[in-house]
């Protein structure tokens, strides 16, 4: 039983917040989990690695000191920190996932201020998005406004290795920054909290008590599932046995055969999707399944969000859009000659769009 993947099987996804909360929980020295500072230390170290001038008021020993509730040191942390970027006469709202504040304890004054951006899955970086270059922005107007001059960082938390999030990261031009990752990676978050466990048990750091042993235990299992729920990993499995591959792609490989300038009657769609799944993997395609993929496909479908498309540029699932109010025609999706369809996503909790010419590189 992991407490993590069932609270996440209600729709079979997770959210990105709650994840966010419960690493702000387990960075926190002041909370009863039992880590002390040890995930925090090890996170912070990472950005010396960099550049030794980084983080130098919290060094010793060119390591990241102590940065427990019994040392010199206090450490704020804030989930979902809200900024504002002027833009004009207008604003723009950002939330930073989790913002980390290292004051002085006697001075209270604000030595370094630690912006970290959450990712769980890969869909969820817009190639064009602005979110890093935003967040940092309002913190600086945050702390400007405020009078406070902390020296800022931005951690950009992944889940592993990829040429999205390389693209993403690269594009902030800001010098202190790090990228990090969920997983598959030396400086990821698995590997920092098994290197915990591992001095733990050899006698380096403090005992940690059962209960939040079991607990991260399983949130290491859950970041290796890639924060998938029962739920969905049962039916990814599933469609893969039953047609050989997931669904979505073989309606992707259907879309190669139609012709771009048709326009199609959605049952007629139905039709040619069930028979040429029927013929690719000799399965008959369940009609609640092939439904929901018709529709999870087509960009300008408002419940499109409810089938797990979390970006507006998923060229996986940015196959269709109608081509009028009646939602009963489509033609194939390209954002190149299709620049002022809404495209529908979910971000978070809410169902959100874009306009197609937004998603062009």
């Amino acid at each position: 039983m992991n407490i993590f993947r069932i609270l996440s099987s209600n729709d079979g996804t997770i959210n990105e917040p709650n994840v966010s909360s419960f690493l702000a929980y387990i960075l926190n020295p002041q909370e009863d989990h039992g880590l002390s500072s040890l995930l925090l230390q090890e996170l912070l170290g990472e950005i010396i690695l960099l550049d030794e001038a980084f983080l130098s008021k919290i060094k010793f020993e060119n390591r990241i000191t102590d940065l427990s509730k019994y040392s010199g040191y206090s450490i704020n942390v804030v989930p979902e920190m809200s900024v504002i970027i002027p833009n004009g006469n207008t604003t723009k709202r950002r939330d930073i996932d989790i913002l980390l504040e290292i004051k002085d304890s006697k001075s209270e004054e604000i030595l370094y201020s630690i912006c970290l951006e959450n990712k769980i899955t890969d869909a969820s970086i817009i190639k064009k998005d602005s979110q890093l270059e935003d967040e940092l922005k309002g913190l600086k107007n945050y702390y400007s406004e405020n009078n406070l001059n902390p020296e800022i960082y931005v951690v950009y938390l992944t889940p592993s290795p990829s040429d999205i999030s390389k693209q993403s990261f690269e594009k902030l031009n800001y010098n202190k920054k790090c990228h990090l990752y969920w997983d598959n990676s030396e400086n990821s978050i698995f590997s920092k909290l098994t290197k915990i466990f591992k001095e733990e048990r050899d006698g380096i750091v403090d005992p940690i008590n059962d209960q939040s042993v079991y607990l991260i235990k399983s949130f290491l299992s859950f970041i290796k599932t890639n924060f998938k729920s029962y739920i969905e990993e049962r039916e990814e499995k599933r469609e893969k046995k039953n047609y050989g591959k997931p669904v979505i792609d073989h309606l992707k490989d259907l879309s190669l055969k139609l012709n771009p300038s048709t326009p199609y009657k959605i049952n007629d769609l139905k039709n040619m999707f069930s028979e040429h799944v029927l013929k690719t993997c000799d399965t008959e395609l369940h009609k609640t399944t092939r439904d929901m993929h018709i529709k999870m496909s087509i960009v300008n479908e408002k419940n499109r969000g409810h089938y797990s498309v979390k970006k507006p540029d998923d060229e996986r699932k940015n196959i269709f859009y109608y081509i009028d109010k009646s939602c009963k025609t489509v033609k194939l999706f390209d954002a190149r000659s299709c620049k002022d369809i809404v495209i529908f996503y979910k971000n978070g909790d809410e169902i959100v769009s874009a306009l197609s010419q937004e998603i062009l590189e």
